[in-house]
């Protein structure tokens, strides 16, 4: 959210639900049954029926959520991995296209990298703009490389999902591995590593259209070189990519159509160097730039008469209205070293990663500042936010697995952010009429340790601990020139132990049964004014998940997985604007503020009955609302409110079959149905983003090294609103899903 808008009448508006319809979907996904029930009849039976019956079989995953090699059945607790084929085979291109596989996460959309992610209901905002200084509760890992910021939001970076070797998306807090950033879970990005064997390629190119918006495009490109040495292995993998995202927002305001364009282009670079089992090392570079032009969000406010503001989505039209044009510009880029050295029967595992992170922000100010007096007065807001940081892990495990697994670690990161805001009113002067400086440094130090323990053959146990040591160091910079800037220096730090304990239990070799307690913790700060009370600083608020889980496989073309969950969370850490009562401005502040509570069900269940055709479904019911208490600024906020940011239903239906398709080729044909329930957008304020409903159609057909793809996303054209910030002051702003989208493109792999 804005630092700074000017005060104004709180409105009322009444939730609105809009009943989606998915019988289109249905009848869809039921022709892909039929159709694969078809080309079953049809095959020829092969002449090995055990061939034939390994055809059938579910894919097992392998998945390091523990910072060891599991398979994912294996797992006490929620890990969804997703496959870099899976990635492909969906043609996902960010973020939000991945984690429509996932029960029980919700992307809420903002500007490029500017989004927020909420697992099991834990968050307090649908929208980065409102995040203010307060960590996010959702951890963002690239190679095991913390993403998120301590403080002071800068970005959620959005990372390009080609040549990935998969996604792991942790559900719960994962305080006792990966630290404050996993408050409500965490995602990691795993990248594919060089082959030290093969010389291989790729090339990728799209083209899309977007209705009622623009044209857009994608290419991307792989190579993979093996180094010949003297001693040794070594290979080099380089992948470039860049896509364009069609605009689909009219800006009355300033006149420009399809205004929201977003421009991706990055790439990395891997080299790998192994010396036979007792030595390896792998360096990454990875580099990537997000644009955004204009009209992020929709809004019907008129600056210049102060009518058009409504919390009713039935009233929204993709248009905006701003006097000035908005931009985003978005650079992230990391550098990580990671060694393995293998010490007798040990292996000594080193990581160090440095990262800098990068955004600027121009947004029209007018409607924050709308005064009836001065109707038509246009404002500008330019904000820069940068951050640079540093981080080290050791850990050391056993080689060889035995009946206790375990492993030790050892934790330092540094990180700085800036964060400037200047504030012009239209035509602007040399020197900003308002400006905002926050500048801090965050260190988290932790030691931790994990042990598997096999009591029985059937039965386990897993007992995980760290402790951990944050600091803040925060100046706030008042003054519009560095003449007359004064600063004011502030401190915090806290420290804590977050302990995780499991148990899993094979009941015969198709089921397994867990039980699961784990804590969670997120960085204290300080908050934005610097005044009591509003300016104390607020310290960490933690969580505690209970879970238990089933996981059933009756053979091995079905499987079904569920949990349970509750969550207890406590010195909640909640932003909210605070209204000064002498200049009249309103700015975000902080403070830990009551209790809250999340639980729910989550389901994924697969199924492949014949070679050809697999059915996975996945849903998920959340529960999280206040539990006691939560108050700032002296605004009320009463128990059994909902937290926003998520559904309290969602669910997805996957299907694809094979076969054997025209001109020799070998053909794929999917549809994914995604369901988001109705979900609150803001803590302090009524508003209600209606549930929707999408459905994705995929259709491949490959000839040996050369793939065609065509697909429909949103098939239906629904207008759902993936997220909105209540600026209640002055207008709201909704951020729309992209409306159906088609296109083609074309993959070659040498």
């Amino acid at each position: 959210m804005n630092s700074c808008s000017r005060q104004g009448p709180r409105r009322a508006a009444r939730p609105v639900t809009l009943a989606p319809t998915a019988s289109a979907a249905l009848i869809a996904i039921g022709l892909l049954a039929s159709g694969a029930a078809a080309f079953a009849q049809s095959e020829p039976a092969p002449a090995d029926k055990d061939a034939k019956k390994d055809l059938q079989t579910l894919d097992r995953v392998e998945v390091t959520s523990g910072k060891r090699r599991q398979m994912q059945s294996d797992v006490a607790g929620t890990v969804t991995a997703i496959s870099g084929a899976d990635i492909e085979s969906h043609g996902s291109a960010d973020i939000e296209d991945l984690l429509k596989l996932t029960p029980g996460v919700q992307y809420n959309k903002g500007t490029a990298d500017g989004s927020l992610i909420s697992i099991r209901g834990v968050g307090t905002n649908s929208n980065g703009a409102a995040q203010g200084f307060t960590q996010s509760p959702t951890g963002i890992y690239i190679e095991d490389v913390p993403f998120t910021d301590p403080f002071a939001f800068v970005s959620t970076p959005d990372l390009a999902p080609f040549d990935l070797e998969r996604v792991e998306v942790l559900r719960g807090p994962q305080g006792a591995l990966y630290g404050s950033s996993s408050l409500g879970g965490a995602i990691r990005y795993i990248l594919k590593k060089p082959s030290t064997s093969l010389t291989e390629g790729s090339v990728m190119a799209g083209i899309s259209s977007t209705a009622d918006g623009g044209t857009g495009w994608s290419t991307a490109a792989m190579v993979n070189i093996p180094i010949a040495m003297s001693t040794g292995k070594a290979g080099l993998r380089l992948v470039l990519n860049s896509r364009k995202d069609a605009g689909f927002i009219d800006n009355l305001g300033t006149g420009v159509k399809d205004a929201n364009v977003i421009r991706v282009d990055g790439g990395r670079l891997l080299f790998t160097y192994a010396l036979g089992d007792d030595f390896d090392a792998t360096a990454t570079y990875l580099r990537q730039h997000s644009k955004q032009a204009d009209g992020p969000g929709i809004s019907p406010f008129d600056y210049t008469t102060g009518t058009g503001y409504t919390k009713n989505p039935d009233q929204l039209k993709l248009q905006v209205r701003t006097a000035v044009p908005m931009a985003y510009d978005s650079t992230f880029d990391l550098a990580t070293v990671q060694a393995n050295l293998k010490l007798g029967d040990f292996r000594l595992t080193s990581l160090t990663g440095r990262q800098t992170k990068s955004r600027g922000a121009r947004e029209d100010f007018s409607r924050d500042f709308y005064d009836p007096s001065a109707p038509g007065d246009k404002w500008t807001s330019d904000t820069f936010y940068d951050s640079t940081s540093t981080s080290q892990e050791f850990r050391l495990a056993p080689v060889t697995p035995g009946r206790v697994n375990w492993l030790v670690g050892a934790f330092w990161m540094s990180a700085d952010v800036k964060r400037d805001q200047l504030v012009y009113h239209e035509p602007r002067a040399a020197v900003a009429d308002l400006r905002f400086r926050r500048n801090g440094t965050a260190t988290e130090k932790a030691a931790f340790a994990d042990a598997e323990i096999k009591i029985t053959d059937r039965l386990s146990a897993d007992i995980g601990a760290r402790y951990y040591k944050t600091q803040l160091s925060y100046d706030r910079i008042v003054g519009n020139t560095d003449a007359d800037a004064t600063s004011t220096p502030y401190a915090s730090g806290d420290s804590g132990t977050t302990p995780k304990v499991s148990l899993r239990y094979v009941i015969d070799p198709s089921m397994s049964v867990y039980a699961l307690a784990s804590r969670g913790y997120r960085f204290g700060g300080i908050s934005n004014l610097g005044s009591s009370p509003q300016g104390l600083p607020y310290k960490s608020d933690s969580l505690w998940n209970y879970e238990a889980g089933w996981r059933w496989s009756p053979s091995k073309t079905a499987s079904l997985d569920v949990s349970v969950f509750r969550i207890d969370w406590k010195d909640v850490q909640l932003s909210e604007l605070y209204v000064d009562p002498v200049t009249t401005r309103s700015f975000l502040v902080t403070g830990n503020v009551g209790k809250a509570r999340s639980q729910g069900l989550e389901l994924a269940a697969a199924w492949r009955p014949f070679s050809q055709f697999s059915l996975k479904g996945t849903f998920a019911y959340t529960d999280a609302v206040t539990s006691g208490g939560i108050s700032i600024g002296g605004t009320g906020i009463p128990d059994g409110t909902r937290l926003p940011g998520t559904a309290k239903v969602q669910g997805t239906l996957d299907a694809s079959t094979n076969f054997e398709g025209p001109w020799d080729s070998s053909a794929r044909v999917s549809a994914l149905l995604a369901y988001t329930g109705q979900r609150k957008a803001q803590i302090d304020s009524d508003l209600s983003l209606p549930a929707y409903t999408t459905l994705d159609l995929r259709a491949t057909f490959s000839w040996n090294s050369v793939e065609f793809s065509a697909f429909v996303n949103n098939l239906s054209n629904s207008r759902g609103l993936s997220s909105a910030v209540d600026y209640f002051t002055t207008y709201t702003e909704f951020y729309p899903i992209r409306p159906r989208s088609i296109g083609v493109s074309l993959r070659y792999d040498y």
